[in-house]
């Protein structure tokens, strides 16, 4: 049994790693495809992981690899590991069913010893906003033309664990920032479309305006 409270422990003592599924080449979209794909573009800082975008939703394809894939659960964290700037976020219960990652990602999924001591979202949130976490990752892309996070490299994060209480308190101010952020982010998306509407219909005008004064 793991004595976690309080103390700093790795990653790998409380959650498995796995690669993302091993896609060939370029993800071809089909609109017949029974599995959804995760990718790189679907997580953000602001946002975290954003699945339920009407914009830009997740790809269908058929998977035709031979390996198992390992379809996403709510509770898992994916860890972006390509980058100049590493992500991770938290699936939440929004997930389709039947969805992978791409190789992009580290799939994190909590052992069962873990699961009881464990936030996900605390865990997610500690991954990638903590000093030493960044300290952890700078180290290890050190020389590196395109930084990019091993395994061995996550399994040995040091990852401190506060009390349960104190790990759903982070959670949640965290998850209220990302719908703060998400819902700013839709306000200023509006806002630039309205611009642009009010923008070309200002030309368009002007434009008539102008072949109406040559006539």
């Amino acid at each position: 049994m793991l004595a976690l409270h309080s103390e700093s422990v790795t990653l790998s003592q409380l959650a498995d790693i796995k690669p993302g599924y091993p896609f060939r080449g370029a993800i071809k979209s089909e609109s017949s495809g029974d599995t959804h794909v995760v990718q790189a573009r679907h997580i953000s800082p602001e946002t975290g992981l954003n699945v339920a975008s009407p914009h830009d939703p997740l790809d269908r394809v058929q998977l035709t690899g031979r390996r198992e894939p390992d379809f996403l659960q709510p509770g898992d964290i994916l860890f972006l590991a390509r980058g100049s700037r590493n992500l991770a976020a938290c699936v939440q219960a929004d997930i389709p069913k039947r969805t992978v990652c791409t190789p992009h990602f580290f799939l994190l999924r909590l052992k069962r010893p873990a699961l009881a001591l464990v936030d996900p979202d605390f865990l997610a949130w500690q991954i990638i906003n903590h000093t030493e976490a960044q300290i952890h990752f700078a180290r290890g892309s050190q020389g590196s033309a395109l930084p990019n996070v091993s395994k061995s490299e996550l399994m040995t994060l040091p990852i401190t664990l506060p009390s349960m209480e104190k790990q759903r308190l982070m959670a949640k101010l965290y998850q209220a920032s990302l719908s703060q952020a998400s819902v700013l982010q839709q306000l200023i998306d509006n806002l630039h479309k309205q611009v642009q509407a009010v923008g070309q219909d200002m030309l368009q005008a002007n434009c008539s305006f102008s072949k109406g004064n040559k006539s």
